[in-house]
């Protein structure tokens, strides 16, 4: 039966070569891409970029209501070999785990929680992994605006949303949330201006702060592991 399979499979193939060869245009482009860029730039964060909690006693999650964790913070650094314009783009890497709520297309959602000690609006975050088919919880990162140097110098921290599509405009931000729905790029300029500056060193600090589900909603007759995952990405500007 394995051996019939691979010859149904094979000729199948082969039937699709030979109808898609007979509509074939009869020529084909050659592309030939990349990009030059002014520095390669190296982000570096402390203690091997891990936020750890730790062990959270079960005891202390509440049952109804979502549990809200400290916020934590590391050192952040992003080194240049030459002065370059650069943003940094953040990516989910466990899409689909947020709890509470529905993420949008490019996998982050508003926090059912309040973050980062704001009292005006939730922040846009992403999700901590799943126990099963349960949701861990949420977390936001972020590297605040007061926090950042550019060669030494205070900047504005700047962010542009939407895709990032060619012409949107930059607005600053003092939070320094990395995370929106429809996506950001935050990058950094001189005080009171809105264009990116070009640096070899910018230095500053990256916060997370994670909130957990309600506990009505996890197993907690056994560990649960928290397990967010971002990825950090140079944007060359």
């Amino acid at each position: 039966m394995y051996s019939n399979l691979i010859k149904n499979t094979f000729a199948l193939a082969l039937l699709a070569a030979s109808v898609g060869s007979a509509m074939a245009a009869d020529s084909v482009d050659v592309k030939v891409i990349g990009q030059i860029i002014p520095a390669a730039c190296t982000p570096t964060i402390s203690g091997g970029a891990v936020f750890d909690y730790g062990k959270i006693k079960a005891s202390t999650l509440a049952a109804d209501a979502y549990t809200v964790l400290p916020e934590m913070q590391l050192d952040f650094s992003l080194v240049c070999d030459a002065p370059a314009k650069v943003a940094l783009k953040a990516i989910n890497g466990r899409p689909g785990t947020m709890a509470g709520v529905t993420e949008s297309a490019l996998n982050s959602a508003y926090a059912p929680v309040m973050l980062y000690n704001i009292s005006s609006t939730t922040v846009a975050s992403v999700g901590l992994g799943l126990d099963g088919a349960n949701k861990i919880g949420g977390y936001g990162v972020r590297i605040p605006a007061e926090t950042v140097t550019a060669d030494g110098n205070a900047v504005d921290t700047i962010i542009r949303d939407s895709n990032y599509t060619v012409g949107d405009y930059y607005e600053k931000r003092a939070v320094g949330n990395l995370y929106s729905l429809t996506g950001r790029l935050t990058t950094w300029a001189a005080p009171g201006t809105l264009t990116p500056i070009a640096f070899k060193v910018l230095a500053g600090k990256i916060n997370v702060q994670a909130y957990i589900n309600k506990g009505s909603q996890l197993d907690l007759t056994h560990v649960n592991y928290l397990d967010g995952l971002t990825t950090l990405e140079v944007v060359y500007l």
